[in-house]
């Protein structure tokens, strides 16, 4: 059964107990005060009869009591000079105390035992509710002495009223009831509907989900209640999960892209070795082709020795343990420009160095790697004659190195890859310029384990800045 079914059905159940069982209780609880009202209205009667009898007793000197047509007779001089004041309607009867009638204005005939005439007790008034032609009667019976003999008093009633006030009662309860009902069925099912919507909505969206299609979203609520913060946690929860996706499945491809440059950047040696070792073993060559064969064979088996070390480098790289040091950074661009000085003038490039002095606590070596193949990068993607620019300040609590080149700059496309292991720009891999491809990966891993922030922003044809920024747990002294 559907959640709004439940609701629904759930709240019509509830309403159908609690307000019908509360209508019958009251109606019941009505009824109830309403018989005990004509009870004592019978039973006032019958005290009141009682002492307008006792203060006629006087005519009775004269009457023999002992005579039914003598009582009879006193009797109804009495009732109906009394009843003539009165509006409402009772029944009187008088009864020996062997049960024989002595007088009665009771219309109904009264077939069978007449237990409200057994049951008249002295000092004491009973009553008995019974039915006769269809119609409810109180009898109220007492015994009562006069002329020192003892009488059975019977005082009636109808009260089908009071019955015919509950049926009434009842049906009118009923009427109110089937409207209530059928209201409260619209407003419950426009209700349950409503409140339900949302959840619906997450059940399809959910569903399209489960299905790959990670664009779906609940419609953004402003409600604070319970449902609005499903809503809005589940849409955050399909934004991690999007995000997640699309980050493993660039970590997919990134992995795929590796094995497939490294399978290639260890192919291509390979076949050139055992090219030319076939050449060696199976022909008859001059000098001159021996020695060409055995250069490309012993630089091709040391290429691949570079390669190796160089992955192993990168792999273990963040299992070894850095030895941190204070150092002047102006101290380890001088030993970068020493070491990359014959590239430079090579190209003729022009390196300008503007720098604010700082200490840094850092791991010597890794980082000039660090900034050797960072400036190295830039020396080959520039033309002779260009200028390389590395400039230094403190920006807020960080230290700001940014290396600027005039180059030829990176695409869109390959500036968010080319911290991959392999990735080369140049998609021809010509080796002239860019090596094995490992250079930038290995910057990278030197980053993460100094807690150094590199960015880089480049354009095509307009060079490329790489921009790192030293935490201020990296700064030995501040400005």
């Amino acid at each position: 059964m559907k959640f709004w079914k439940k609701i629904f059905l759930y709240s019509i159940i509830l309403f159908l107990l609690l307000f019908n069982g509360g209508g019958i209780i009251l109606i019941e609880k009505i009824h109830s005060d309403n018989i005990n009202t004509a009870i004592k209205s019978v039973m006032y009667k019958s005290l009141n009869m009682e002492s307008i009898m006792y203060l006629n007793t006087d005519y009775l000197m004269d009457i023999d009591v002992n005579s039914k047509s003598n009582m009879k007779k006193w009797l109804e001089v009495i009732i109906n000079g009394y009843s003539m004041n009165n509006v409402e309607r009772y029944n009187t009867e008088l009864y020996s105390m062997d049960n024989e009638l002595i007088m009665s204005d009771l219309k109904e005939k009264i077939s069978g035992e007449r237990k409200e005439i057994t049951n008249a007790k002295k000092n004491e008034k009973s009553f008995i509710i019974r039915t006769l032609n269809n119609r409810k009667y109180v009898f109220v019976s007492s015994i009562i002495t006069l002329e020192n003999k003892d009488f059975k008093l019977l005082i009636s009633k109808d009260i089908q009223e009071v019955y015919n006030e509950r049926i009434n009662n009842y049906k009118f309860f009923l009427a109110i009831d089937i409207i209530n009902f059928i209201i409260l069925a619209i407003v419950m099912y426009i209700i349950s509907k409503s409140l339900t919507n949302p959840i619906v909505d997450l059940s399809n969206i959910s569903k399209d989900i489960a299905r790959g299609d990670y664009s779906k979203r609940s419609k953004a609520s402003n409600n604070n209640d319970e449902i609005g913060i499903l809503e809005n946690n589940f849409n955050i929860m399909i934004d991690v999960i999007e995000n997640n996706i699309k980050e493993l499945k660039y970590l997919n491809e990134s992995k795929q892209r590796f094995i497939d440059s490294l399978n290639h950047e260890i192919k291509t040696p390979i076949t050139s070795i055992i090219g030319y070792s076939e050449l060696l073993l199976r022909t008859n060559v001059n000098e001159e082709t021996r020695l060409k064969a055995l250069n490309y064979i012993n630089s091709e088996s040391k290429r691949l020795e570079t390669l190796n070390s160089t992955l192993l480098k990168l792999t273990l790289m963040r299992e070894e343990k850095i030895s941190l040091e204070k150092i002047q950074l102006n101290e380890l661009l001088n030993i970068v420009h020493n070491t990359l000085r014959y590239k430079l003038e090579k190209r003729k490039i022009n390196l300008k160095v503007s720098i604010e002095k700082v200490e840094i606590h850092v791991d010597k070596q890794l980082i000039i790697v660090l900034l050797t193949n960072i400036l190295d990068n830039s020396i080959k993607a520039c033309e002779e004659n260009s200028i390389i620019h590395i400039k230094g300040s403190y920006e807020e609590d960080a230290y700001v190195l940014r290396i600027i080149d005039s180059g030829r700059g990176i695409s869109s496309e390959d500036i968010d890859k080319i911290k991959e292991p392999f990735y080369m720009v140049d998609k021809a891999r010509t080796r002239k310029n860019n090596g094995i491809g490992l250079g930038l990966s290995i910057c990278s891993e030197i980053c993460e384990v100094h807690n150094i922030d590199m960015n880089i922003k480049s354009e095509i044809n307009n060079g490329t800045e790489v921009i790192l920024t030293f935490s201020k747990e990296s700064l030995y002294n501040e400005k």
